[in-house]
């Protein structure tokens, strides 16, 4: 890893960080309207989640990159490693769940989990696992950033720099913001049919909003990248924007506590499709302050590009580490400093695992580079 990477390329890798961590924090818990802390530290927390990968993703595209290359890369870097670590998880299941020692785990392989993993692999749909432990809640992000891949054809097309290319990336924009705005509009309408909300689940779920994000995301580096627009606008851009993400942010924790209680007391997290322009401004505030944040040159600079390198690893372990140290732990996250607390030790542990497997990949990577060029190098003689 080079220091001398771009400054602005190290803050919107802190800003990957932080939004990994911000996912680590909402699956800690539900929403609990009873602690009006906590409820707002998730509200926040819920604004620099998921989407804001897909701004960056988007930010980062090159229409002039091969689609080959693009699949390869998400073929090798995240739908390989996901299958691999959810077979290990699965494997370790009796003992992360409390219900096994480890050493019933090693006494031999777990088909049933393995087909259970099968099931999920290909419906797509980590909601059934085993009942009452689920640790792949969150591995639809993976599952969503594959679908919006198979797409780069398109966005080949609407990301090129070419005056039509152009034009119609604005359309797309604009007609996108348009039909978001009715699709909520129309869930609040229609909240108690079937139909509607089963539709808008394959909207909300599927690659639909989160290909106009990396559009839209395109579309901010092209505004950028301009010349002198970031000398002139990067620190009222910093400022800005991370007032909109916490304003916005603080916006939707109090109509969800005022609006979205359930009579169980919990929230039914409709927050953040009735109220879309907040939701959305929350995340592009979050976005383009770290877009806009230096971090500088330096040992900060190489630290935060080390364990962003590893926050995918992170992203779909987390789950499993947190429920085991939960239950050996017994940290109480009802309250605002064991909540943010038990996220920063749920974090930091899945790291260090994420460090292991992450060398662990670019091992086998390069044990699959030498084999390559030995095939080669064996066939030219």
């Amino acid at each position: 890893m080079s220091a001398a990477k771009a400054p602005r390329e190290a803050g919107i890798e802190l800003g990957r960080i932080f939004c990994c961590f911000c996912v680590v924090l909402i699956h800690l818990s539900y929403f609990m309207p009873s602690q009006p802390d906590v409820s707002w530290a998730w509200s926040l927390a819920k604004c620099a989640a998921t989407p804001v990968f897909f701004l960056i993703a988007g930010f980062f595209f090159a229409h002039d990159k091969p689609f080959s290359m693009y699949m390869k890369r998400i073929t090798a870097r995240v739908m390989i490693p996901l299958v691999a670590v959810m077979l290990v998880i699965a494997q370790l299941t009796p003992w992360l769940s409390g219900q096994g020692s480890i050493t019933d785990c090693m006494k031999g392989l777990n088909v049933t989990n393995f087909l259970l993993v099968g099931r999920i692999l290909v419906t797509t749909w980590p909601y059934d696992y085993v009942d009452g432990y689920n640790p792949f809640l969150s591995v639809w992000f993976s599952f969503a950033l594959f679908l919006c891949y198979l797409f780069i054809p398109f966005l080949k097309i609407v990301c090129a720099d070419t005056p039509s290319s152009r034009k119609l990336k604005r359309y797309v924009l604009l007609a996108g913001a348009i039909f978001f705005v009715v699709r909520v509009t129309l869930r609040c309408l229609f909240m108690d049919s079937f139909t509607f909300q089963h539709l808008d689940w394959w909207i909300s779920q599927k690659p639909f909003y989160w290909l106009w994000l990396m559009i839209l995301g395109h579309e901010i580096r092209a505004v950028w990248d301009a010349p002198g627009f970031r000398e002139k606008w990067r620190r009222k851009i910093l400022w800005g924007s991370l007032l909109v993400y916490l304003a916005g942010g603080t916006a939707l924790f109090f109509a969800t506590m005022a609006w979205n209680i359930a009579p169980d007391g919990q929230s039914n997290q409709l927050y953040f499709n009735r109220e879309f322009a907040p939701y959305l401004l929350a995340q592009l505030g979050m976005f383009l302050f770290f877009m806009s944040l230096d971090p500088g040159r330096g040992l900060a600079s190489r630290v935060i590009l080390f364990v962003a390198d590893k926050t995918f690893y992170t992203y779909i372990i987390h789950e499993a580490v947190y429920h085991k140290l939960l239950a050996v732990t017994g940290y109480d996250i009802s309250r605002l400093w064991g909540f943010l607390s038990f996220g920063v030790l749920t974090f930091a542990v899945s790291t260090c695992f994420a460090v292991v497997l992450k060398r662990l990949e670019k091992t086998a990577v390069g044990l699959m580079v030498s084999c390559r060029k030995s095939a080669a190098v064996a066939g030219q003689s």
